[in-house]
């Protein structure tokens, strides 16, 4: 098994990567969230192996230890996805995207559709045009409101410099990290970390991996998730499967609704009871979803 790869893009960009589970198996590539980075996944890089998939989870750029690209996009992810596809000799692969990793996900499918054989996403974040729908925040929570007011008010810009403090603290070790995962808990979200052992210290990592170059890869995170992407939905041509928590307040359903809605081949499904870490504690089904 191989972690914590690094490789240069046609651009001289570094990507950072974990390449684990079976290297002989379905190629998967997991996208993480925000704050996070590739080590925020499920702690047991076995059930990959379990399931016959070769999980690739890579950084975005400004975050661990993939390099700053301060003119990065949603698209241009996807074209970095590429690149380290065809370095690692992928031709197609699924795609498993959670979270704020889930425009990024979708993107790669929809920029190289020949290079993607499906996408799961799991607690899915909606572009920002989403929240002027009627509703579709009415089960979400306080700081899913405030990504949507700050940012018609503010901009992108104007809503990363606010937003970024109440994410991830700065300078962050894994000690501060783990405080801050715990601290910002809900009791849901802990019977979910606690169901998952590892999942705290996973999550840790990607908060520290967020900051650790500095704010630049997190700020510009956040400003993308005001900024119109750049990439056109419809070109998504591979089934798509959201995966939701019934409780989830920061991702609701509705999210999932809206994605459903918009994608041609998408499939809706919640998981009763659960919330936000429906990644973590549905991974087994979302790595054998992904690599079908």
């Amino acid at each position: 098994m191989t972690t914590d790869r690094v490789c240069t893009l046609a651009d001289g960009r570094s990507i950072g990567f974990d390449d684990v589970g079976d290297p002989d198996g379905t190629p998967v590539l997991y996208v993480h969230g925000t704050p996070d980075s590739r080590r925020a996944r499920h702690p047991d890089d076995g059930l990959a192996a379990a399931a016959g998939v070769r999980l690739v989870a890579v950084d975005r750029p400004g975050v661990g230890l993939s390099s700053p690209h301060p003119g990065a996009t949603v698209g241009s992810f996807a074209d970095d996805a590429v690149g380290l596809a065809d370095r690692l000799g992928v031709d197609r692969w699924g795609v498993l995207a959670w979270s704020g990793g889930t425009t990024y996900g979708l993107a790669v499918a929809a920029r190289h559709p020949e290079r993607v054989s499906r996408v799961v996403v799991a607690a899915g974040l909606v572009p920002f045009e989403a929240y002027a729908e009627p509703g579709i925040l009415d089960l979400a929570d306080g700081g899913r409101w405030m990504v949507a007011e700050l940012g018609a008010e503010l901009g992108p810009a104007g809503l990363a410099a606010e937003a970024l403090p109440m994410l991830a603290p700065h300078p962050c070790d894994l000690d501060l990290a783990r405080e801050f995962v715990l601290e910002a808990a809900d009791p849901l979200r802990r019977r979910e970390l606690d169901a998952v052992p590892g999942a705290v210290d996973a999550l840790a990592a990607g908060v520290a991996d967020a900051v650790a170059q500095g704010t630049d890869g997190l700020r510009r995170d956040l400003e993308l998730q005001v900024e119109a992407p750049d990439v056109d939905w419809s070109a998504v041509a591979c089934p798509v499967e959201l995966v939701y928590g019934e409780r989830d307040t920061t991702t609701p359903v509705d999210f999932g609704r809206w994605w459903a809605r918009r994608l041609r081949w998408a499939e809706l499904s919640v998981v009763p009871g659960a919330g936000h870490l429906v990644a973590l504690t549905e991974w087994r089904d979302l790595l054998r979803r992904a690599g079908a």
